[in-house]
C-alpha cells in the first residue's frame, strides 16, 4: 500500500518535471520491493537517460538484472556503477556475487577485494571471499575471511556456518561444531546447520547426539533427504534396524535419485533376513 501510494508521488512528480532522474530511480526502487523488476528497470533506464552518471541508477537495474539472473548484464551495470563512483563497496560486492554464480571465482574475489579495500569493515564481502575461497580449496584462506566478516559482525549466523563448513574439510570437527553452534545460536531454525553438526557428531561417534541434531535438520526442512539418510546410517549403527529402514524410505520419497539410500535399504534386507 504505502509503496503504491510511493509510486504515486513520483509519478507526479514526473508529471511536473519530465526530466527527473532521481524521481524515477526512487519509483524503480519501489517497484523493485514489489518485485515488478521488468517495470523498475525501465524506470532505472529513464533515470540513466535525464542523468547519465548517477551511479545508483546503474547499482539498482543491477540489482534487478541479477533477481532476474541476467547476470552478465548486471556486471554491466555495475561497472557504470563503479565508472561514476569509483569506491561504490556495494557495486563491487554485488558484481562479486554475480561473477560468483557464474563460478568466476578468482574475479569474484578481486570484487570483493575492492568492496573491502573502500569498506574496510564489510562484513557481507568478507563472507563472499570466503565462499570463493572455499570453492577454490584455500580453506585456511577462508576461514581467515570468515573471521574478518565475524569481527565486523559478531551475530553473523552465515560466516559462522560457513567456517564450520571449511573445519569440517579440514576434518578439524570438534571447532566445525563449535562454529554451527554459533550458526544456530544466531538462526535457531538453520537445517543446515543441524545437519552438518549432525555429519561430524556421526564421524566423532556420537550416534545419539548425531540423530538429535538430524531430527532438527528434518524439522526445520523435512524434504532435507541427506538428513534421512545419515540419521538411518545412526540408527543402523545402533542395531535399530527397522527404523533405519524408515529413514531411508524416507529419503527416497524426498529424493527419488538417491541411489545410497537404495543400497542401504537393500544391505538392511539382507541383514534381516540373515543372508
Amino acid at each position: 500500500e504505502q509503496r503504491q501510494a510511493a509510486i504515486e508521488s513520483y509519478n507526479l512528480a514526473i508529471k511536473y518535471n519530465p526530466n527527473d532522474a532521481k524521481a524515477y530511480n526512487n519509483k524503480g526502487v519501489c517497484l523493485d520491493k514489489l518485485g515488478q523488476y521488468q517495470e523498475a528497470i525501465k524506470s532505472y533506464n529513464l533515470a540513466i537517460k535525464y542523468n547519465p552518471n548517477l551511479a545508483d541508477a546503474y547499482y539498482n537495474k543491477g540489482v534487478c538484472l541479477d533477481k532476474l539472473r541476467q547476470y552478465q548484464e548486471a556486471i554491466k551495470s555495475y561497472n557504470l556503477a563503479i565508472k561514476y563512483n569509483p569506491n561504490y563497496a556495494k557495486a563491487y560486492n554485488n558484481k562479486g556475487v554475480c561473477l560468483s554464480k557464474l563460478e568466476q571465482w578468482q574475479a569474484a574475489i578481486e570484487s570483493y577485494n575492492l568492496a573491502i579495500k573502500y569498506n574496510p569493515n564489510y562484513a557481507k564481502a568478507y563472507n563472499n571471499k570466503g565462499v570463493c575461497l572455499d570453492k577454490l580449496g584455500q580453506y585456511q584462506e577462508a576461514i581467515e575471511s570468515y573471521n574478518l566478516a565475524i569481527k565486523y559482525n559478531p551475530n553473523y549466523a552465515d560466516a559462522y556456518y560457513n567456517k564450520g563448513v571449511c573445519l569440517g574439510k579440514l576434518e578439524q570437527r570438534q571447532a566445525a561444531i563449535e562454529n554451527y553452534n554459533l550458526a544456530i545460536k544466531y538462526n535457531p531454525n538453520d537445517a543446515d546447520a543441524y545437519y552438518n553438526k549432525g555429519v561430524c557428531l556421526y564421524k566423532l561417534g556420537q550416534l545419539q547426539k548425531a540423530i538429535e541434531n538430524f531430527d532438527l535438520a528434518i524439522k526445520y526442512k523435512p524434504d532435507l533427504a541427506v538428513s534421512y539418510v545419515y540419521k538411518g546410517v545412526c540408527l543402523y549403527e545402533l542395531g535399530q534396524f527397522q527404523e533405519a529402514i524408515e529413514n531411508f524410505d524416507l529419503a527416497i520419497k524426498y529424493d527419488p535419485n538417491n541411489v545410497e539410500a537404495y543400497k542401504l535399504i537393500n544391505i538392511l534386507k539382507r541383514k534381516i533376513a540373515g543372508i
